[in-house]
């Protein structure tokens, strides 16, 4: 690193330093309570079942499971980490764990860019406390927020890894190994992957193009088959099987059955729609302040950008010229899938704290003064915007027993007990499989992971059907014959559930009386086989 860089002074004074450690734990408590305690999402019903299923079953042979394998095996690394019979409380301890990752590497990367301890913190929550990541896009247990920390750590090591004295193609290996993990996680990370890809024959640029080969581009490329393995082993065991899962059913009966519904304010299919909910979570307030410190940053270095000729150091241009080409890639593959949520629209935001880092980097001593105030004052605002939802849940904390990942395993339980006291055994149907599997009970593998498959049976087109375990609401009934369950569980969907409620009745299900599993999709009655109900 250049001399003019270690002549900033980096110096934290004890009382920053104090506050900042305090402000870090009392966010993080709030942060973990919050995910702790947020309703169930249907969505959690895919992503939750495999941190059980997993232990005697195969992903995409035995259920169905429309993303890569990434989510599904962290969750379940979790559980056994923890040694926990809590799926729900696993699944949202492993998100718990991709915030810690993600603020760490944000500040890790920006402190080794700008030197700061001040300014990285102030990136850190700029750049995280907004109100997408504190909604489902970051709180449910899904693979939404689990890719962000390796993109950012992509693009963040692979700068610091072509722009020193000399190239660190140990960073660089790291950069493609983070890239293609993120892609294990969700399919929409490969937008990353290209202008890195484009940068490691351009950078760094006084080097020659055999230097750039062997130092840049071969290291990421190692790095990159070692992060693909995860996706690798199960694309070459049986490619079809896997493109059809992780690929085929999005852009086949899932964008179909949406187009039958029509859209609507939850569903968005058209490119208007879009927009408009692309505009509404990227100019949102918490997104506005960061992005007004990124313009006030960016309108300062036109000023006060170190000059190289002057013996300082500068960041090549070529690093923002990366973060640009990420962000554009990733904006425009947030607008492919349909229907739209707002959780596609989150990766982009990856972007900023590297491109808030970047610029601070470029700043002489004194326009880091001048500039710092601003800094902490947006941090300040965006930390007032999200207050509200971060201290939503503090009342909860003397009382776990309140927390839903414990209220919806302890639901599980209950339906367990009252399966053990009516002397009845076999799987439960339901399609909000976390309850049952919560008790430990056993489900049926073509209803194991919600009711993402079966919704859309009848639709999805032979050559990619005959891949999926998977049953429909016209085929539910005969599947049912064939193994008749316990017990049902039934009033989340009335839709979707009439064909296993009208098999309850048939066959004389009668509900247990006082027994009711409420959340916000409905109110849950457990329909036991005749005559055990009493």
């Amino acid at each position: 690193m250049h001399k003019s860089v270690e002549r900033i002074d980096t110096r934290t004074s004890p009382l920053v330093s104090g506050s900042i450690a305090f402000l870090s734990v009392l966010l993080f408590a709030c942060l973990a309570v919050r995910i702790l305690n947020y309703e169930l999402r249907l969505d959690e019903e895919l992503f939750v079942p495999p941190i059980r299923l997993l232990e005697n079953h195969r992903l995409y042979l035995d259920f169905f499971y429309n993303h890569p394998p990434g989510s599904a095996w962290w969750f379940y690394g979790v559980r056994k980490l923890t040694g926990s019979d809590y799926l729900l409380l696993s699944g949202r301890l492993g998100v718990l764990a991709g915030w810690l990752l993600l603020a760490a590497s944000i500040g890790i990367v920006s402190f080794a860019l700008t030197r700061s301890g001040v300014a990285s913190w102030c990136i850190v929550v700029l750049s995280l406390a907004n109100e997408l990541f504190l909604a489902q896009t970051g709180v449910a247990a899904t693979n939404n927020l689990l890719p962000l920390p390796f993109l950012f750590l992509g693009l963040g090591l692979f700068i610091l890894g072509v722009n020193h004295d000399r190239t660190k193609p140990v960073l660089v290996a790291l950069a493609g190994f983070c890239l293609s993990v993120a892609g294990a996680f969700k399919i929409s990370a490969v937008a990353f992957i290209p202008p890195v890809a484009i940068a490691a024959f351009l950078m760094p640029r006084p080097e020659g193009i055999r230097h750039r080969v062997m130092q840049v581009v071969v290291p990421l490329t190692v790095g990159g088959l070692v992060g693909a393995l995860p996706i690798l082993t199960y694309l070459i065991a049986d490619p079809a099987r896997f493109l059809a899962h992780v690929l085929g059913y999005h852009l086949g009966p899932h964008a179909q059955y949406f187009q039958m519904l029509g859209a609507d304010d939850d569903h968005i299919t058209t490119l208007s729609g879009k927009l408009k909910l692309a505009s509404g979570i990227w100019l949102d307030g918490s997104v506005a302040v960061p992005l007004a410190a990124l313009l006030t940053l960016l309108i300062t270095t036109q000023r006060w950008t170190v000059d190289r000729r002057r013996g300082h150091w500068l960041l090549p241009s070529g690093s923002m010229a990366i973060v640009l080409g990420a962000l554009v890639l990733a904006i425009v593959f947030s607008f492919i899938p349909t229907p739209s949520y707002p959780q596609y629209f989150a990766p982009p935001l990856v972007c900023l704290p590297l491109a808030l880092a970047l610029l601070f980097a470029r700043l002489m001593p004194d326009a880091r003064k001048n500039v710092q105030p601003a800094l902490t004052a947006a941090t300040i605002i965006v930390l007032a915007m999200a207050a509200p939802r971060l201290v939503q849940h503090l009342g909860t904390v003397i009382r776990p027993e309140k927390w839903t990942v414990m209220r919806v395993h302890a639901e599980g339980v209950a339906i367990a007990e009252r399966l053990a006291a009516a002397h009845v055994s076999g799987k439960v149907a339901t399609l909000s499989p976390i309850y049952p599997l919560e008790g430990g009970l056993d489900v049926y593998p073509e209803l194991a992971t919600g009711p993402f498959a079966y919704r859309t049976a009848d639709i999805a087109a032979p050559e990619t059907a005959r891949y999926y375990r998977m049953t429909s609401s016209a085929q539910v009934g005969a599947l049912l014959d064939a193994d008749s369950p316990a017990a049902l569980l039934l009033g989340f969907d009335q839709t979707l559930e009439q064909p296993l409620l009208a098999y309850a009745k048939k066959n004389g299900y009668a509900p247990v009386p006082g027994f009711a599993i409420t959340d916000r999709y409905g109110t849950g009655t457990l329909y036991v086989r005749s005559g055990a109900a009493e």
